[in-house]
């Protein structure tokens, strides 16, 4: 009789034991699908990844959604529209909880954004624009407010070159948010400096190689003398900086905009006069930042229409207090 009740009280323990076992495994294996399902899935576009400014706003924005435990699936539009329609469009197809998008084109991109609308998929801007006035909606535009960037841009102009004088203008990628916005800030700035005197715009599409050729165009054309400044809307004018300087033309300065490691070195060395500092790697970090929060539901805490960050101007009286916006 006592070894029949020790049995079954092995057997009612081992019982209890194992049904305790199933329950808890049960219980992480549906913890475990509800985290899986709970992950916040963010998509973002970039349109052209290859463009080393956007190092850093890539890597702040990759950095920060690990941060926040969000799933950041980032792509690059390859420097063409139409790849940059389809990368959102398959993001509306895998019901993304969010879209970034740092479109090439405002209007262009317009179509799709609308697309997104219509799914009920928040988006955000980060860096460039998306055009508004026909009913895109976008929960708010993170970056630097370009009409302001174009406004220092004239202001340090003006102080290189005495407020009078004959001017040559390099252009970034024409339709881009950036390109549109900081020629309207600069020309709105200069006509407070009717002596100061555009000669010639050409656009280089934010290239290196090509912001070298159009400077040596604009050397070519313009002897000795008869031109005062270049500015070129983006970082790239360094190396024609450089040149300019090696072809014996100290009579010409260069205002930039933008500040990687080889702008703050020919600031340095005076190949550059000064540049206008739009740091990328907080707008990544603010643009994911703000994404969570509009996803968390707190959009109160996110500025709106445009949440814009600092533009400081560097010149050589100043280029020892800010470290390179990225490289180097």
């Amino acid at each position: 009789m006592s070894k029949g009740n020790d049995m079954k009280k092995h057997f009612s323990r081992r019982t209890v034991l194992n049904a305790a076992v199933a329950i808890l495994a049960l219980g992480f294996a549906i913890d475990g699908q509800s985290a899986m399902a709970a992950e916040r899935k963010i998509g973002m576009m970039i349109w052209n990844t290859s463009v080393p400014f956007y190092s850093n706003l890539i890597k702040g924005a990759q950095d920060t959604a690990k941060d926040l435990g969000v799933s950041l699936d980032l792509q690059s539009g390859n420097g063409d529209l139409s790849t940059e329609i389809s990368v959102v469009q398959q993001f509306i197809a895998q019901k993304v909880d969010l879209i970034l998008v740092t479109p090439s084109n405002a209007k262009g991109i317009v179509p799709v954004i609308k697309q997104a609308n219509e799914a009920g998929i928040p988006v955000i801007a980060v860096n460039n624009r998306v055009d508004t006035s026909s009913g895109a909606k976008i929960a708010t535009f993170v970056g630097v407010d370009d009409v302001a960037f174009g406004r220092q841009q004239g202001e340090l102009l003006a102080k290189a070159i005495g407020g009078k004088g004959k001017v040559a203008y390099i252009l970034g990628k024409l339709g881009t948010s950036s390109q549109i916005d900081r020629k309207a800030g600069l020309m709105e700035t200069l006509k407070k400096y009717p002596d100061i005197k555009i000669v010639e715009e050409q656009s280089a599409d934010w290239d290196n190689a090509k912001a070298l050729a159009v400077t040596q165009d604009f050397l070519s054309r313009y002897q000795p003398g008869s031109l005062e400044a270049i500015i070129d809307q983006g970082p790239e004018g360094v190396n024609g900086a450089s040149f300019t300087r090696q072809s014996g033309r100290t009579d010409v300065k260069f205002i930039l905009g933008d500040y990687p490691a080889d702008v703050r070195g020919a600031i340095q060395a005076g190949t550059v006069y000064g540049t206008v500092n739009q740091d990328p790697a907080p707008q990544g970090v603010t643009g994911v930042k703000d994404a969570v929060k509009l996803l968390d539901g707190k959009t109160a805490e996110v500025p709106s229409p445009d949440h814009f960050l600092d533009l400081p101007i560097v010149t050589k009286d100043n280029v020892e207090q800010f470290p390179p916006a990225w490289g180097g």
